[in-house]
């Protein structure tokens, strides 16, 4: 029980805060010794609990996207033009976008599915690649400081942001901080990439929870109650650790995030290289 809440305290606060959650469950899971059965229905419990965090923030958008759609379909019913639609109505536009964001993200992970999968047992590339988050996150303070980021979101960062996206997959990529570092680069206003960014994830998460059950039928080895423990655990540190970076970006401090990636990646990487020459 103590595993499945410690693990879902990391996955709620690294799915949102820019450090890697994949990157950190492979580490954490090899060094708790998450037998893999169980390891990969916990998955995707934990990610249906961050799912619902960003429900719980998001909702106003998320309802507002829905309603917006629906009227702009009747427009499109009784003679309006898509460029009209595409020009006045904001939440048609960012679903719009989302889609268009989601087209290379799927693309990436359907090529790259079972390289992406390999790297999920393997903790020293899953320290580096957090190292390299790092550096993502380090380089915002250099382009903060030249661009204060007023640029709204179009289809050309969609699709910029919706490929770094399906890079992210890679355990010890964060998707959150590469994202928002995506768009930072472009100019993107702040709260607006923040938006659009978790915004994007949820039909990446909803796909990744899907192929995962596919995969993972439940038997009666499983024990239900430290999983919902470890959702409902993984939501309420979501929640709280999603408006806490909503803060941070818009202070354009998503660089201080970078240290913490040096410090953990490399402490990780140690960890597991110094074990393996003691096998």
């Amino acid at each position: 029980m103590i595993k499945y809440i410690i693990l879902g305290i990391i996955q709620g606060l690294t799915e949102f805060l820019p450090v890697s959650s994949s990157g950190h469950l492979v580490i954490l899971k090899n060094y708790l010794q998450v037998e893999e059965t169980h390891g990969a229905l916990l998955e995707v419990m934990l990610h249906l609990g961050t799912l619902i965090a960003i429900f719980a923030v998001f909702w106003k958008d998320i309802l507002e996207i829905m309603r917006w759609v629906i009227i702009s379909i009747l427009k499109l019913c009784s003679g309006g033009r898509p460029k009209e639609i595409w020009v006045d109505d904001h939440y048609t536009r960012l679903f719009l976008l989302i889609v268009i964001g989601t087209i290379p993200t799927g693309i990436i992970a359907l090529l790259f599915e079972e390289k992406f999968e390999s790297l999920f047992s393997q903790p020293i590339p899953a320290a580096i690649a957090i190292m390299i988050t790092g550096l993502f996150l380090w380089f915002t303070k250099v382009y903060g400081a030249n661009n204060p980021g007023k640029k709204s979101i179009g289809v050309f960062h969609a699709l910029i942001i919706g490929t770094v996206q399906g890079i992210a997959i890679t355990p010890g990529i964060s998707r959150s901080g590469s994202t928002i570092s995506a768009a930072a680069y472009m100019g993107v206003e702040r709260e607006a990439s923040v938006r659009y960014s978790f915004l994007l994830c949820i039909p990446a998460i909803i796909g990744a929870v899907v192929l995962q059950i596919k995969k993972t039928p439940l038997t009666h080895e499983h024990n239900l109650i430290p999983l919902i423990v470890g959702t409902a655990v993984s939501t309420i540190t979501g929640y709280l650790a999603l408006r806490f970076l909503m803060r941070v970006v818009q202070r354009g401090r998503l660089y201080v995030f970078s240290y913490y990636c040096w410090g953990f990646g490399l402490a990780s990487a140690i960890f597991f290289i110094i074990g393996n020459l003691h096998k």
